[in-house]
Protein backbone atom coordinates (compact mmCIF):
# COMPACT_ATOMS: atom_id res chain seq x y z
CA UNK A 1 0.00 0.00 0.00
CA UNK A 2 1.31 3.90 -1.00
CA UNK A 3 1.41 6.12 1.67
CA UNK A 4 0.20 9.63 1.06
CA UNK A 5 1.44 12.62 2.42
CA UNK A 6 -1.41 14.56 3.46
CA UNK A 7 -0.64 18.59 2.74
CA UNK A 8 -2.99 21.43 3.04
CA UNK A 9 -4.79 21.61 -0.96
CA UNK A 10 -2.52 24.60 -2.04
CA UNK A 11 0.51 22.96 -0.80
CA UNK A 12 -0.20 19.84 -2.22
CA UNK A 13 -1.15 21.90 -5.74
CA UNK A 14 2.54 23.77 -5.60
CA UNK A 15 4.17 20.85 -4.58
CA UNK A 16 2.62 18.65 -7.64
CA UNK A 17 3.56 21.34 -9.84
CA UNK A 18 6.90 21.79 -8.86
CA UNK A 19 7.41 17.98 -9.46
CA UNK A 20 5.44 17.99 -12.96
CA UNK A 21 8.43 20.78 -14.28
CA UNK A 22 11.50 18.73 -12.44
CA UNK A 23 10.28 15.31 -14.20
CA UNK A 24 9.24 16.91 -17.83
CA UNK A 25 12.50 18.48 -17.84
CA UNK A 26 15.16 16.14 -16.07
CA UNK A 27 13.70 12.81 -17.10
CA UNK A 28 13.79 11.61 -20.46
CA UNK A 29 12.73 8.64 -21.96
CA UNK A 30 14.02 6.70 -24.70
CA UNK A 31 14.58 3.75 -26.18
CA UNK A 32 17.02 3.04 -29.38
CA UNK A 33 16.18 -0.31 -31.72
CA UNK A 34 13.72 -1.53 -28.72
CA UNK A 35 10.57 -0.20 -30.52
CA UNK A 36 7.89 -3.21 -29.64
CA UNK A 37 9.28 -2.32 -26.11
CA UNK A 38 7.76 1.03 -26.83
CA UNK A 39 4.67 -0.34 -28.35
CA UNK A 40 3.86 -2.90 -25.24
CA UNK A 41 4.73 -0.58 -23.01
CA UNK A 42 2.61 2.54 -24.22
CA UNK A 43 -0.14 -0.19 -24.87
CA UNK A 44 -0.50 -1.88 -22.04
CA UNK A 45 -3.41 -1.62 -19.59
CA UNK A 46 -1.67 -0.67 -16.31
CA UNK A 47 0.01 2.87 -14.82
CA UNK A 48 1.18 3.43 -11.30
CA UNK A 49 -1.62 3.26 -9.14
CA UNK A 50 -1.90 6.28 -7.60
CA UNK A 51 -2.19 7.14 -3.93
CA UNK A 52 -5.48 7.18 -1.64
CA UNK A 53 -6.82 7.50 1.36
CA UNK A 54 -7.50 3.73 2.57
CA UNK A 55 -10.28 2.81 4.31
CA UNK A 56 -10.86 -1.13 4.49
CA UNK A 57 -13.81 -0.92 6.81
CA UNK A 58 -15.77 1.20 4.23
CA UNK A 59 -14.51 0.57 0.63
CA UNK A 60 -14.68 2.87 -1.29
CA UNK A 61 -17.09 5.37 -0.14
CA UNK A 62 -16.55 9.08 0.48
CA UNK A 63 -14.15 9.41 3.50
CA UNK A 64 -13.44 12.42 5.44
CA UNK A 65 -11.36 15.38 4.59
CA UNK A 66 -8.83 16.02 1.83
CA UNK A 67 -9.32 16.94 -1.75
CA UNK A 68 -12.03 15.95 -4.24
CA UNK A 69 -10.49 12.97 -5.36
CA UNK A 70 -8.87 11.91 -2.06
CA UNK A 71 -12.65 11.36 -0.53
CA UNK A 72 -12.57 8.47 -2.71
CA UNK A 73 -10.48 5.01 -2.65
CA UNK A 74 -10.83 4.04 -5.80
CA UNK A 75 -8.91 0.63 -5.16
CA UNK A 76 -11.68 -0.34 -3.04
CA UNK A 77 -14.35 0.82 -5.09
CA UNK A 78 -12.26 -1.35 -7.88
CA UNK A 79 -12.53 -4.45 -5.48
CA UNK A 80 -16.05 -3.64 -4.90
CA UNK A 81 -17.31 -3.56 -8.19
CA UNK A 82 -14.86 -6.37 -9.52
CA UNK A 83 -15.98 -8.85 -7.20
CA UNK A 84 -19.74 -7.79 -8.16
CA UNK A 85 -18.84 -9.04 -11.77
CA UNK A 86 -16.98 -11.85 -10.52
CA UNK A 87 -19.96 -12.99 -7.96
CA UNK A 88 -23.13 -12.60 -10.34
CA UNK A 89 -21.97 -12.44 -13.47
CA UNK A 90 -19.25 -14.89 -14.14
CA UNK A 91 -18.88 -18.99 -14.79
CA UNK A 92 -16.59 -20.07 -12.40
CA UNK A 93 -16.44 -23.72 -14.26
CA UNK A 94 -16.01 -21.96 -17.16
CA UNK A 95 -14.04 -18.07 -16.92
CA UNK A 96 -16.92 -17.22 -18.97
CA UNK A 97 -19.81 -14.24 -18.19
CA UNK A 98 -23.62 -14.42 -18.36
CA UNK A 99 -25.39 -11.39 -19.90
CA UNK A 100 -27.58 -11.28 -16.54
CA UNK A 101 -26.88 -11.91 -13.28
CA UNK A 102 -27.09 -15.03 -11.87
CA UNK A 103 -27.85 -16.70 -15.35
CA UNK A 104 -31.48 -16.00 -14.50
CA UNK A 105 -32.41 -16.76 -17.95
CA UNK A 106 -29.85 -18.85 -19.82
CA UNK A 107 -31.20 -18.24 -23.33
CA UNK A 108 -30.23 -14.35 -23.31
CA UNK A 109 -26.73 -15.77 -21.88
CA UNK A 110 -26.33 -17.82 -25.09
CA UNK A 111 -25.39 -14.31 -27.37
CA UNK A 112 -22.87 -12.42 -25.66
CA UNK A 113 -19.43 -13.03 -27.63
CA UNK A 114 -18.15 -9.68 -27.42
CA UNK A 115 -18.74 -8.09 -24.37
CA UNK A 116 -16.55 -11.45 -22.77
CA UNK A 117 -13.45 -9.76 -23.87
CA UNK A 118 -14.32 -6.66 -22.20
CA UNK A 119 -15.64 -8.81 -19.00
CA UNK A 120 -11.90 -10.21 -19.40
CA UNK A 121 -10.41 -7.30 -19.47
CA UNK A 122 -11.63 -6.10 -16.20
CA UNK A 123 -10.17 -8.88 -14.11
CA UNK A 124 -6.92 -8.72 -16.03
CA UNK A 125 -7.20 -4.91 -14.96
CA UNK A 126 -7.55 -5.99 -11.03
CA UNK A 127 -4.96 -8.46 -11.58
CA UNK A 128 -2.15 -6.16 -12.88
CA UNK A 129 -3.33 -4.53 -9.65
CA UNK A 130 -3.05 -6.78 -7.41
CA UNK A 131 -0.18 -9.44 -8.78
CA UNK A 132 2.33 -8.03 -6.88
CA UNK A 133 0.84 -7.33 -3.72
CA UNK A 134 2.33 -10.46 -1.36
CA UNK A 135 -1.28 -10.55 0.83
CA UNK A 136 -3.25 -10.81 -2.45
CA UNK A 137 -1.83 -13.78 -3.84
CA UNK A 138 -4.36 -15.93 -4.07
CA UNK A 139 -6.49 -13.85 -5.57
CA UNK A 140 -4.12 -13.24 -8.51
CA UNK A 141 -4.03 -17.04 -8.92
CA UNK A 142 -7.42 -17.22 -8.97
CA UNK A 143 -7.75 -14.79 -11.44
CA UNK A 144 -4.98 -16.33 -13.76
CA UNK A 145 -7.54 -19.39 -13.31
CA UNK A 146 -10.00 -17.53 -14.92
CA UNK A 147 -7.92 -16.44 -17.69
CA UNK A 148 -6.73 -19.80 -18.44
CA UNK A 149 -10.98 -21.58 -18.34
CA UNK A 150 -11.93 -17.98 -20.43
CA UNK A 151 -9.30 -19.38 -23.19
CA UNK A 152 -10.20 -22.91 -22.76
CA UNK A 153 -13.66 -22.53 -23.69
CA UNK A 154 -13.06 -20.08 -26.28
CA UNK A 155 -14.72 -17.09 -24.58
CA UNK A 156 -18.05 -18.53 -24.88
CA UNK A 157 -17.88 -18.52 -28.76
CA UNK A 158 -21.40 -20.41 -29.32
CA UNK A 159 -19.43 -23.86 -29.21
CA UNK A 160 -17.04 -23.02 -32.10
CA UNK A 161 -13.83 -24.39 -31.61
CA UNK A 162 -11.73 -21.66 -32.24
CA UNK A 163 -12.69 -17.35 -31.95
CA UNK A 164 -13.66 -17.51 -35.32
CA UNK A 165 -16.92 -15.40 -35.47
CA UNK A 166 -18.94 -13.61 -38.48
CA UNK A 167 -18.69 -10.41 -36.48
CA UNK A 168 -15.47 -9.11 -37.70
CA UNK A 169 -15.44 -6.89 -34.45
CA UNK A 170 -16.40 -9.67 -31.93
CA UNK A 171 -12.99 -11.28 -33.21
CA UNK A 172 -11.14 -8.39 -32.81
CA UNK A 173 -11.97 -7.68 -29.08
CA UNK A 174 -11.08 -11.04 -28.26
CA UNK A 175 -7.75 -10.82 -29.94
CA UNK A 176 -7.08 -7.23 -27.88
CA UNK A 177 -7.59 -9.13 -24.72
CA UNK A 178 -6.09 -12.64 -25.54
CA UNK A 179 -3.04 -9.84 -26.06
CA UNK A 180 -3.49 -8.30 -22.55
CA UNK A 181 -3.55 -11.69 -21.02
CA UNK A 182 -0.35 -13.08 -22.50
CA UNK A 183 1.06 -9.42 -21.58
CA UNK A 184 0.00 -10.13 -17.64
CA UNK A 185 0.61 -13.73 -17.03
CA UNK A 186 3.47 -14.75 -20.17
CA UNK A 187 0.92 -17.54 -21.30
CA UNK A 188 2.34 -17.48 -24.84
CA UNK A 189 -0.35 -19.63 -26.47
CA UNK A 190 -2.96 -16.50 -25.49
CA UNK A 191 -0.46 -14.62 -27.86
CA UNK A 192 -0.08 -17.00 -30.69
CA UNK A 193 -4.04 -17.53 -30.67
CA UNK A 194 -4.36 -14.06 -31.12
CA UNK A 195 -2.13 -13.65 -33.74
CA UNK A 196 -3.59 -16.78 -35.80
CA UNK A 197 -6.88 -14.90 -35.18
CA UNK A 198 -5.85 -11.73 -36.57
CA UNK A 199 -4.04 -13.33 -39.70
CA UNK A 200 -6.94 -16.02 -40.41
CA UNK A 201 -10.12 -14.05 -39.82
CA UNK A 202 -9.37 -10.40 -39.76
CA UNK A 203 -6.84 -8.84 -42.00
CA UNK A 204 -7.95 -11.39 -45.00
CA UNK A 205 -11.71 -9.23 -44.55
CA UNK A 206 -10.18 -6.11 -46.12
CA UNK A 207 -11.42 -4.94 -49.67
CA UNK A 208 -10.62 -2.68 -52.11
CA UNK A 209 -14.13 -2.13 -53.62
CA UNK A 210 -16.42 0.94 -53.81
CA UNK A 211 -16.15 1.96 -50.30
CA UNK A 212 -12.32 2.44 -50.95
CA UNK A 213 -11.17 -0.27 -48.68
CA UNK A 214 -11.70 -1.11 -45.24
CA UNK A 215 -12.19 -4.12 -43.59
CA UNK A 216 -15.87 -5.35 -43.65
CA UNK A 217 -17.98 -5.28 -40.28
CA UNK A 218 -19.83 -8.91 -41.12
CA UNK A 219 -19.84 -11.48 -43.39
CA UNK A 220 -23.72 -12.07 -42.16
CA UNK A 221 -24.95 -8.39 -43.29
CA UNK A 222 -24.46 -6.43 -46.23
CA UNK A 223 -20.81 -4.65 -47.05
CA UNK A 224 -20.17 -2.30 -44.86
CA UNK A 225 -17.34 -0.97 -43.24
CA UNK A 226 -17.89 -0.04 -39.81
CA UNK A 227 -15.42 2.39 -37.98
CA UNK A 228 -16.21 -0.62 -34.99
CA UNK A 229 -14.42 -2.92 -37.30
CA UNK A 230 -11.28 -1.17 -38.35
CA UNK A 231 -9.94 1.11 -35.92
CA UNK A 232 -9.93 -1.89 -33.61
CA UNK A 233 -8.25 -3.84 -36.22
CA UNK A 234 -5.50 -1.06 -36.36
CA UNK A 235 -5.18 -1.29 -32.59
CA UNK A 236 -4.89 -5.21 -32.83
CA UNK A 237 -2.09 -4.75 -36.15
CA UNK A 238 -0.22 -2.42 -33.39
CA UNK A 239 -0.14 -4.80 -30.59
CA UNK A 240 0.70 -7.62 -32.89
CA UNK A 241 3.97 -5.54 -34.46
CA UNK A 242 4.65 -3.95 -30.82
CA UNK A 243 5.12 -8.03 -29.71
CA UNK A 244 6.19 -9.43 -33.08
CA UNK A 245 8.11 -6.44 -35.03
CA UNK A 246 7.12 -7.08 -38.35
CA UNK A 247 6.67 -4.46 -40.54
CA UNK A 248 3.39 -6.40 -42.24
CA UNK A 249 1.69 -5.45 -38.96
CA UNK A 250 2.35 -1.91 -39.13
CA UNK A 251 1.89 -1.53 -42.74
CA UNK A 252 -1.97 -3.03 -41.95
CA UNK A 253 -1.98 -0.78 -39.08
CA UNK A 254 -1.18 2.38 -40.94
CA UNK A 255 -3.52 1.29 -44.22
CA UNK A 256 -6.37 0.19 -42.11
CA UNK A 257 -6.26 4.21 -39.86
CA UNK A 258 -5.59 5.75 -43.02
CA UNK A 259 -8.83 4.37 -44.04
CA UNK A 260 -10.53 5.31 -41.19
CA UNK A 261 -9.22 8.83 -41.54
CA UNK A 262 -9.98 9.48 -45.10
CA UNK A 263 -13.72 8.20 -44.93
CA UNK A 264 -15.01 8.29 -41.71
CA UNK A 265 -13.22 11.46 -39.31
CA UNK A 266 -13.77 14.80 -39.68
CA UNK A 267 -10.56 16.67 -38.79
CA UNK A 268 -12.62 19.73 -38.18
CA UNK A 269 -14.88 18.85 -35.81
CA UNK A 270 -13.02 15.03 -34.42
CA UNK A 271 -16.18 13.07 -35.24
CA UNK A 272 -16.02 9.34 -36.45
CA UNK A 273 -18.89 8.55 -38.24
CA UNK A 274 -19.97 5.18 -37.83
CA UNK A 275 -19.59 3.30 -41.12
CA UNK A 276 -19.37 3.48 -44.43
CA UNK A 277 -21.77 1.39 -47.11
CA UNK A 278 -22.18 1.78 -50.97
CA UNK A 279 -19.79 4.49 -51.05
CA UNK A 280 -21.70 6.34 -48.54
CA UNK A 281 -20.98 7.50 -45.36
CA UNK A 282 -23.60 7.09 -42.41
CA UNK A 283 -24.21 7.41 -38.62
CA UNK A 284 -23.10 9.93 -36.17
CA UNK A 285 -20.03 9.35 -33.55
CA UNK A 286 -20.53 6.78 -30.73
CA UNK A 287 -18.00 7.08 -27.57
CA UNK A 288 -16.67 3.14 -28.66
CA UNK A 289 -15.93 4.48 -32.55
CA UNK A 290 -14.20 7.69 -30.59
CA UNK A 291 -12.35 5.90 -27.81
CA UNK A 292 -10.94 2.99 -30.67
CA UNK A 293 -9.56 5.64 -32.69
CA UNK A 294 -8.01 7.33 -30.29
CA UNK A 295 -6.43 4.48 -29.54
CA UNK A 296 -4.85 3.00 -32.81
CA UNK A 297 -3.69 6.73 -33.36
CA UNK A 298 -1.92 6.73 -30.11
CA UNK A 299 -0.13 3.63 -31.08
CA UNK A 300 0.95 4.22 -34.29
CA UNK A 301 2.31 8.21 -33.09
CA UNK A 302 5.47 5.81 -31.37
CA UNK A 303 5.70 3.65 -33.76
CA UNK A 304 5.71 6.84 -36.98
CA UNK A 305 6.44 9.40 -34.31
CA UNK A 306 4.02 12.08 -36.66
CA UNK A 307 2.36 14.31 -34.29
CA UNK A 308 -0.55 13.99 -36.42
CA UNK A 309 -1.17 11.14 -35.01
CA UNK A 310 -1.63 12.80 -31.64
CA UNK A 311 -3.62 15.13 -32.98
CA UNK A 312 -6.11 13.26 -33.95
CA UNK A 313 -6.58 11.35 -30.93
CA UNK A 314 -7.19 14.57 -29.26
CA UNK A 315 -9.80 15.67 -31.64
CA UNK A 316 -11.90 12.86 -31.40
CA UNK A 317 -11.78 13.07 -27.11
CA UNK A 318 -12.53 16.59 -27.80
CA UNK A 319 -15.40 16.07 -29.56
CA UNK A 320 -16.29 13.02 -26.82
CA UNK A 321 -16.08 15.69 -24.37
CA UNK A 322 -17.36 18.72 -25.99
CA UNK A 323 -20.75 16.97 -27.93
CA UNK A 324 -21.27 13.80 -26.27
CA UNK A 325 -21.61 14.66 -22.90
CA UNK A 326 -24.61 16.46 -21.35
CA UNK A 327 -23.61 18.78 -18.34
CA UNK A 328 -20.04 16.52 -18.31
CA UNK A 329 -21.32 12.92 -18.02
CA UNK A 330 -20.86 10.96 -20.61
CA UNK A 331 -24.51 10.36 -23.04
CA UNK A 332 -25.81 6.81 -22.14
CA UNK A 333 -26.08 5.33 -25.58
CA UNK A 334 -28.98 3.13 -24.92
CA UNK A 335 -32.03 3.23 -23.39
CA UNK A 336 -32.11 -0.10 -21.51
CA UNK A 337 -29.42 -1.74 -19.85
CA UNK A 338 -29.64 -5.17 -22.28
CA UNK A 339 -28.14 -3.09 -24.99
CA UNK A 340 -24.68 -3.26 -26.76
CA UNK A 341 -24.00 0.53 -26.29
CA UNK A 342 -24.81 0.26 -22.56
CA UNK A 343 -20.97 -0.89 -22.76
CA UNK A 344 -19.39 1.23 -25.13
CA UNK A 345 -18.58 4.22 -22.23
CA UNK A 346 -16.24 2.07 -21.14
CA UNK A 347 -14.16 1.65 -24.28
CA UNK A 348 -13.69 5.05 -24.66
CA UNK A 349 -12.27 4.84 -21.07
CA UNK A 350 -9.81 2.75 -21.54
CA UNK A 351 -7.97 4.66 -24.19
CA UNK A 352 -8.83 8.15 -22.81
CA UNK A 353 -6.72 6.88 -19.25
CA UNK A 354 -3.86 5.86 -21.66
CA UNK A 355 -3.37 9.38 -23.45
CA UNK A 356 -3.95 11.13 -19.70
CA UNK A 357 -1.11 9.02 -18.02
CA UNK A 358 1.53 10.25 -21.45
CA UNK A 359 2.92 13.18 -21.67
CA UNK A 360 3.12 13.02 -25.06
CA UNK A 361 0.22 14.98 -25.03
CA UNK A 362 -0.16 18.70 -24.32
CA UNK A 363 -0.66 19.42 -20.47
CA UNK A 364 -3.50 21.40 -20.16
CA UNK A 365 -5.37 18.83 -22.61
CA UNK A 366 -4.25 15.75 -20.27
CA UNK A 367 -5.73 17.84 -17.08
CA UNK A 368 -8.74 18.29 -19.26
CA UNK A 369 -9.51 14.82 -19.94
CA UNK A 370 -8.49 13.34 -16.73
CA UNK A 371 -11.12 16.22 -15.25
CA UNK A 372 -13.60 14.71 -17.61
CA UNK A 373 -13.21 11.17 -16.41
CA UNK A 374 -13.27 11.79 -13.00
CA UNK A 375 -16.17 13.73 -13.17
CA UNK A 376 -17.94 10.94 -14.30
CA UNK A 377 -16.31 8.58 -12.35
CA UNK A 378 -17.38 10.51 -9.26
CA UNK A 379 -21.04 10.71 -10.81
CA UNK A 380 -21.46 7.14 -11.58
CA UNK A 381 -20.02 6.08 -8.03
CA UNK A 382 -21.67 9.00 -6.10
CA UNK A 383 -25.57 9.08 -8.16
CA UNK A 384 -24.69 5.94 -10.37
CA UNK A 385 -25.41 3.17 -8.25
CA UNK A 386 -26.89 2.01 -4.98
CA UNK A 387 -23.91 0.95 -2.45
CA UNK A 388 -26.22 1.02 0.48
CA UNK A 389 -26.18 -2.11 2.67
CA UNK A 390 -27.74 -5.18 1.05
CA UNK A 391 -27.40 -3.75 -2.68
CA UNK A 392 -26.91 -5.40 -5.66
CA UNK A 393 -24.01 -2.75 -6.56
CA UNK A 394 -25.19 -3.14 -10.35
CA UNK A 395 -24.20 -0.15 -12.67
CA UNK A 396 -26.65 1.12 -15.25
CA UNK A 397 -26.71 2.46 -18.44
CA UNK A 398 -26.52 5.91 -17.33
CA UNK A 399 -23.82 6.79 -14.92
CA UNK A 400 -26.28 9.60 -13.44
CA UNK A 401 -29.28 7.36 -12.29
CA UNK A 402 -29.10 3.85 -9.99
CA UNK A 403 -30.11 0.92 -11.80
CA UNK A 404 -33.49 -0.36 -10.07
CA UNK A 405 -34.47 -3.58 -12.14
CA UNK A 406 -34.37 -6.51 -10.51
CA UNK A 407 -31.67 -8.24 -12.13
CA UNK A 408 -28.15 -6.75 -13.04
CA UNK A 409 -27.05 -6.95 -16.77
CA UNK A 410 -23.51 -7.48 -18.21
CA UNK A 411 -23.11 -4.62 -21.01
CA UNK A 412 -23.45 -1.80 -18.21
CA UNK A 413 -21.99 -3.73 -15.38
CA UNK A 414 -18.38 -4.22 -17.67
CA UNK A 415 -18.51 -0.80 -18.71
CA UNK A 416 -19.36 1.17 -15.50
CA UNK A 417 -16.88 -1.12 -13.60
CA UNK A 418 -14.08 -0.37 -16.27
CA UNK A 419 -14.43 3.29 -14.98
CA UNK A 420 -13.96 2.41 -11.45
CA UNK A 421 -10.77 0.41 -12.34
CA UNK A 422 -9.87 3.21 -14.65
CA UNK A 423 -9.21 5.56 -11.60
CA UNK A 424 -7.00 3.59 -10.08
CA UNK A 425 -4.24 4.02 -12.75
CA UNK A 426 -5.26 7.90 -13.37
Amino acid sequence: MQTCLHLPSASCIALGFCVYLSLSTTYKFTIKNMHRFVFIAVSAFICITACSENEPNNPGFISSGGSSESKYDWAAAADSAVNVLVDRFMDKSTGTFWTISDNVDPSLSQYNYWPQAHAMDVIVDAYLRIKDDPDQQDRARQYEKYMALWHQNRAHNYNVPDYYNAYTDDMEWIVLTLMRMYEATGVKEYLEYAQDTYDKWIITRWSDDENGGGIRWSLDAGNSKNACSNSPAAICAMRLYGFTSEQKYLDDAIRIYDWVREKLYNPSTGLIADHMAGGKVNGGALSYNQGTFMGAAHLLYYATKDYTYITDAMAAARHQMDSRSPEGIMDPEADKANSDNALFKGIFIRYAVLMVNDTAFDFRFREDLKNYISRNARTCWTDGIDKSEGSDMFFNYDWKKPYTGENGYLNPQVSGTTLIEAMTRL
